[in-house]
């Protein structure tokens, strides 16, 4: 199998979170955002990533790779079989990829984008020498177009710094005294908001070379969670199950 990606999104490590803890073997390539498009178009309708391919087969989003990965592989099973935790653990996937997964993307893309450095050390690794200079005449076009798409306005960004504050207390009441967010044992639910909230917590276990954060206020955001009961819990299930 290969994953298409970004190694730094926290929708591909989901997706590659998923295909280790299956035990897959697979190989990743890594695109560039922006000039990914003609790459991804050669396989899937859409422009998202992550694109799993398997030989003549191919899956498009991370919740649709678990899915895939679910039915292909019964070991090490991250779907719960009783149907009302199965309702409740998708229901979790699907509204904290939004809530968490989209509004700190948002976030983060408020204070970075100013730092041509950082989104190059982002958008390029590991990629080979030429495509890092490719990337430098690009980045201002770029840079216009994720604003645009993803950042929008300074109030649009309060609004996501709102929903990410509602989600984050809503996963503490959730896991409060419980080790998991649905039963008693690891599944999809833990796995996605774990890694939609990778970016906040920066664990160790992620594959991807963290850099310093170069925007003050965004490492004050950061900060802030940093010894959150919930980014301590994310601590754990890199810790244990990454």
């Amino acid at each position: 199998m290969k994953l298409l990606e970004f190694p730094h999104s926290h929708f591909c490590e989901k997706a590659r979170w998923a295909l280790d803890y299956k035990k897959v073997l697979y190989q990743t390539q890594a695109i560039m955002p922006g000039l990914h498009l003609k790459t991804i178009r050669k396989y899937a309708p859409g422009t998202s990533v992550p694109v799993l391919l398997n030989g003549e087969e191919v899956v498009q989003g991370s919740s649709e790779i678990i899915d895939y990965l679910e039915k292909k592989i019964r070991d090490r099973p991250l779907t719960p079989t009783d149907t009302l935790d199965c309702q409740e653990c998708l229901e979790i996937e699907r509204t904290m990829d939004k809530r968490l997964g989209e509004s700190i993307r948002q976030i983060l893309y408020f204070g970075l984008l100013a730092y041509p450095n950082f989104i190059r050390h982002c958008f390029t690794h590991p990629m080979v020498w030429w495509k890092q200079l490719l990337f430098r005449p690009i980045f201002p076009v770029l840079r216009n177009k994720i604003y645009q798409v993803y950042v929008k306005s300074p109030e649009s960004v309060e609004r996501a710094r709102n929903t990410f504050n509602a989600a984050i207390d809503d996963i503490e009441q959730k896991l409060r005294n419980e080790q998991y967010l649905v039963g008693n044992q690891f599944t999809r639910a833990d796995l996605s908001v774990a890694s939609m909230l990778s970016l906040l917590v920066m664990p160790p276990e992620h594959p991807f070379p963290w850099q310093d954060i170069p925007d003050s206020e965004t490492k004050t955001f950061l900060q802030e969670y940093r010894d959150h009961p919930v980014s301590i819990w994310v601590g754990k299930m890199y810790f244990k199950h990454r």
